[in-house]
């Protein structure tokens, strides 16, 4: 099902949109500090879905992106309550958290296993050496881009969402897939599998301004109520 994805994503959103506001029901915590730990979260989940490729609209993309919209919620949420700059720190922060992720993958992957062959968790846990260098560049250079545009940029939401997701998009894109990939895969499976990872991640536009008005005005309301 070529959609599969899309509809994982919206699942991944309504799943964090649904904990996150019973969390700021059930526990008294400030709303940004919930949605950078959902944040986190879901960018760690992300790493780890990044090995498993996917069919979308007829393109081999990482399963990794079905977080994407839910992600662009919880930065959403801090960059209007917070600012650019804060948010700036997060996305710093997220990016460091990366490299320990990818440094904890190899420690765990390498460890020595007297119940199965090492082999299989070097498969779970471990990422070629260019792709664990060019995910992290690729986010930081891309989510800033994104929290300085959503904080600069005024009026409606879909002017926010359409002038900075496709450019932070083209990016994260433009960025990760030379450093992971250039001169492994042949350069007809290289551009194929660029152009098919930026036109999936564009087509979630759309929906990815009604999911960020819905939290404005009904989901998340509360979570806002600094930045009105």
């Amino acid at each position: 099902m070529e959609i599969a994805l899309l509809l994982e994503a919206l699942a991944a959103f309504g799943l964090t949109a649904a904990m996150y506001r019973a969390l700021l029901r059930l526990v008294r915590i400030d709303p940004t500090v919930l949605a950078i730990a959902f944040y986190m979260v879901l960018l760690t989940v992300s790493q780890y879905a990044a090995s498993k490729i996917t069919d979308y609209l007829g393109f081999l993309v990482p399963a990794g992106t079905m977080t994407y919209i839910a992600t662009v919620a919880m930065l959403d949420v801090i960059v209007l309550r917070e600012g650019f700059h804060y948010a700036r720190n997060v996305v710093l922060a997220g990016f460091l958290s990366q490299w320990l992720i990818t440094a904890v993958n190899y420690i765990v992957a390498y460890l020595p296993s007297p119940v199965a062959p090492n082999s299989i968790y070097e498969a779970v846990f471990s990422t070629s050496a260019r792709v664990a260098f060019a995910s992290p560049i690729a986010y930081l250079a891309a989510e800033t881009l994104d929290a300085y545009m959503v904080a600069r940029i005024g009026g409606a939401i879909w002017k926010r969402v359409f002038y900075s997701d496709p450019v932070a998009m083209a990016v994260d894109t433009l960025v990760f897939m030379p450093i992971a990939f250039w001169g492994v895969l042949p350069p007809q499976v290289f551009w194929t599998a660029t152009a098919g990872l930026l036109i999936s991640k564009i087509s979630m536009a759309p929906v990815v301004v009604g999911v960020v008005y819905l939290n404005r005005k009904y989901l998340l309301k509360q979570a806002y109520e600094r930045a009105s």
